[in-house]
C-alpha cells in the first residue's frame, strides 16, 4: 500500500511511580500529558526522496526507518520507502521525562500502519520495538499509556490496565534544566544492581509500595475522598523521590528546586521519568 497524506497528533506522558523498577516486574503509574503534543505530517510527492522538517530530526528518523527496512526485509517483506515530506512539531521538551521519544514511535507506528499493514494488535509492539532504539530496553509503559490516552497501571506481566478515573488531583510540572540520557540513568540504575544487588531489590520493593499507595490515592481522590486520596498519594510520591535519592539520580538543581516547591506549599515533589533531572512533578491540595 502506498502512503498518503497524513497527520496525526499525539500527546505526552509523565510517570507517577515505578520508574526503573518496572524493568523488573513492579508496577508502575503513569499518566496521558494531552496538552503537550507532537504532531507528525505527511505529504506524498512524485520525488524520488523524503525530506524531514525539521533537519535535527532528520538522523534518529531515518534510522528508524532503515531499522524497520532492515526488519522487514529480513522476513522477506517489501517494504514500501515513502518519498514526500514529513514534518515533525513537538511541545514535548526532549530529555524530560514527558515522553518525547514514545510520542514520536506511537506517531511514526501510526503513520506506517496501512501501508506496512499493520493490525491495531500491533501497533504496540511495533511501537515499543522502535523505543528500544532510543533506551537499549523499553518497559512498554510510555507506549501503552499514549496509546491508551488515560492514567493507567502497568506491568511487564499485566501490561497496561486503566485505572478507570475522571479526575485527578492538582500536578504540576517544573524544568530543573538539567538533563541525563535515559540510557545512561538506565545503566546507573542496571550498575547498582550488579554491585550491590541486596539494596537495589530493596529500592525496587520500596518503589513497587509506591505505586500500591498511588493507585489507592488516585481512587479514593476520583471516589470523593479527596483528603485521604491525596494523603496516599503524597506518601507514594515520598517513597518515590527516596528511590531516586538512593539511585543517586536527583543531581543538585532538582534538590534546590524541589525545596522552593516544598516552601510554596507543594505536599509532595518527585522527578518524573528515568531521572538526571528533567521535571520534578509537584502535588498540591489545590491549584497553585
Amino acid at each position: 500500500m502506498s502512503f498518503r497524506d497524513f497527520e496525526i497528533s499525539v500527546g505526552g506522558k509523565w510517570v507517577l511511580c515505578g520508574e526503573h523498577a518496572v524493568v523488573r516486574g513492579a508496577t508502575a503509574i503513569a499518566l496521558p500529558l494531552p496538552d503537550r503534543q507532537l504532531t507528525l505530517h505527511f505529504r506524498p510527492s512524485n520525488e524520488n526522496q523524503l525530506i524531514i522538517e525539521p533537519a535535527e530530526h532528520a538522523p534518529i528518523i531515518r534510522e528508524l526507518l532503515g531499522s524497520i527496512e532492515d526488519r522487514w526485509q529480513a522476513n522477506d517483506r517489501s517494504f514500501p520507502r515513502p518519498f514526500g515530506k514529513l514534518s515533525i512539531t513537538s511541545t514535548i521538551p526532549l530529555g524530560a521525562g514527558m515522553g518525547s521519544s514514545a510520542a514520536l514511535c506511537v506517531a511514526l507506528t501510526r503513520w506506517l500502519q496501512a501501508p506496512l499493514q499493520l493490525s491495531e494488535g500491533d501497533v504496540f509492539d511495533f511501537a515499543r520495538q522502535l523505543e528500544h532504539r532510543f533506551h537499549g530496553r523499553s518497559s512498554g509503559m510510555d507506549i501503552a499509556v499514549i496509546l491508551a490516552a488515560q492514567p493507567i497501571s502497568y506491568s511487564l506481566s499485566k501490561g497496561a490496565q486503566p485505572l478507570g478515573i475522571r479526575k485527578t488531583p492538582s500536578f504540576s510540572f517544573h524544568d530543573t534544566g538539567v538533563r541525563m540520557r535515559t540510557s545512561d540513568c538506565v545503566h546507573k540504575v542496571e550498575t547498582m544492581k550488579e554491585d550491590t544487588p541486596a539494596l537495589a531489590l530493596s529500592i525496587d520493593e520500596a518503589m513497587g509500595a509506591a505505586s500500591r499507595d498511588a493507585t489507592e490515592g488516585l481512587l479514593l481522590f476520583d471516589a470523593g475522598q479527596e483528603a485521604r486520596g491525596l494523603e496516599l498519594i503524597a506518601r507514594a510520591m515520598s517513597k518515590a523521590r527516596e528511590c531516586f535519592y538512593n539511585w543517586g539520580l536527583v543531581p543538585a538543581a532538582a534538590r534546590d528546586l524541589e525545596d522552593d516547591l516544598h516552601k510554596k506549599g507543594a505536599l509532595a515533589v518527585k522527578l518524573t521519568g528515568a531521572g538526571g533531572g528533567g521535571m520534578l512533578v509537584a502535588l498540591w491540595g489545590s491549584k497553585p
